[in-house]
């Protein structure tokens, strides 16, 4: 998440932070590189914040920005509100991995990946992912979670880091 917010400051990026004292650490920070954070999760306040980022950037070439598994998880499972958003804006999803060649992976849930200083931070984007005419949330939530994948797998291989924690838990 750090990468793509330095790789990507001042452009008006929307994103979604909690509504916890988290999000509004991470709202601040956000605001400060010049992204909109509306507020809410897949666990809280979610439907209204993704109603606002659709308000925000109908009409617009403005880039969204999530981090699909939401804040509970499980960690790398996209949530049905991604499906909504390109749905109701027509637009396709661009799957984004990154990787640090010095990094550290936190004790959290999702293995969070902190990248130590001075290192070289790689962010790989894949091809966009369009909902399929009559395709199943979960088909198309499974594609995209398969491109995230991939191109954490190749952000991970440019900055040679090899065995890093990224399996998914499964329930």
């Amino acid at each position: 998440m750090v990468l793509g917010i330095l790789r990507f400051p001042f452009r008006g990026v929307v994103t979604m932070a909690s509504q916890s004292k988290d999000g509004d650490v991470i709202a601040s920070f956000l605001l400060f590189w010049g992204f909109r954070a509306v507020r809410g999760s897949s666990s809280r306040g979610g439907g209204e914040a993704l109603a606002e980022m659709i308000h925000a950037l109908e009409g617009t070439t403005r880039w969204a920005a999530l981090t699909p598994d939401g804040p509970r998880g499980p960690a790398r499972r996209s949530k049905p509100g991604l499906y909504r958003l390109a749905l109701e804006l027509d637009a396709p999803i661009l799957p984004v991995g990154t990787s640090s060649t010095r990094p550290r992976f936190l004790e959290s849930w999702d293995r969070y990946l902190l990248p130590l200083p001075f290192s070289r931070n790689v962010v790989v984007f894949g091809e966009p992912v369009k909902p399929a005419p009559e395709e199943s949330v979960e088909s198309f939530l499974s594609r995209v979670d398969e491109a995230i994948d991939q191109m954490t797998a190749e952000a991970d291989r440019l900055s040679g880091v090899a065995g890093a924690p990224r399996e998914r838990i499964r329930k």
